[in-house]
């Protein structure tokens, strides 16, 4: 080797301790840019939901005005749910109210363009169980299947909205969606039907956010707790996750 070399050349590697300095910026620069991606995430699955949720109150409004209805809302969960068919109306309110959901209908009056599909909460998408699925007839007002047999699907774990009469003796945070307290306090009556949108699993981070944004500050929830107040409801999380419920509208 030539001595006279300048050592710029026969020194081309790095020293321990510039690659430690390195390593010690990327870790800073990590710890201060992944919390903000994260929220920037959280930002958009939120904004997303309230997208979805006045897309879904135009179509609650645009339905219950359509000429040929009858102006209210089918119920989906609990009693009262419109069947046609001697298997289907004869089989019980829990297994038609696991079969039917109110998107279906809204989808079948042309009311909204495609399923539901949010980033917040349970990613499933199919419904469980076997058999013929539940469908919506709107010339009879009532859900049918083909043929006529006892439902055996099951969309309870599945983003969906559903409907059911009000139940102002259960708390918001424990009614499933069948009372909300809009106002912080007040009940809803036992004479409506309300309309809610349902959010499985969802993750306990993600469903207080969603309930800072929708209710407000005045009626947010505690972290970690049960929401009670406002358009957003659920119990308080277990395992990191709670099923969400956002108010629609009640008639």
């Amino acid at each position: 080797m030539n001595k006279n070399q300048p050592s710029s050349l026969r020194s081309q590697g790095y020293s321990l301790l510039e690659l430690v300095l390195v390593l010690a910026i990327v870790s800073v620069l990590v710890g201060l840019l992944l919390p903000k991606g994260f929220d920037a995430l959280r930002n958009a699955r939120i904004q997303q939901v309230e997208k979805t949720v006045d897309t879904l109150k135009t179509a609650l409004t645009d339905y219950l005005a359509m000429a040929g209805g009858n102006g209210s809302l089918p119920r989906t969960e609990g009693t009262g749910i419109p069947t046609s068919g001697a298997a289907l109306t004869g089989a019980t309110d829990v297994a038609k109210g696991n079969a039917a959901r109110l998107d279906t209908v809204l989808l079948a009056a042309g009311k909204i363009e495609r399923p539901l599909s949010l980033r917040m909460g349970t990613q499933s998408f199919a419904s469980t169980g076997t058999g013929n699925e539940v469908t919506w007839n709107q010339a009879l007002l009532a859900f049918v299947m083909t043929p006529d047999a006892a439902p055996q699907r099951n969309w309870t774990g599945v983003t969906r909205v559903e409907a059911r009469t009000a139940n102002p003796a259960l708390a918001p945070s424990v009614a499933l969606g069948a009372n909300f307290r809009l106002d912080g306090l007040t009940n809803l009556s036992a004479n409506y039907v309300v309309a809610y949108l349902v959010i499985p699993a969802c993750p306990a981070k993600d469903a207080y956010e969603l309930a800072v944004s929708m209710n407000g500050a005045q009626l947010a929830p505690v972290e970690g707790a049960a929401s009670d107040s406002g358009v957003v409801a659920y119990a308080a999380p277990a395992n990191g996750v709670t099923d969400v419920y956002v108010f629609l509208t009640a008639i």
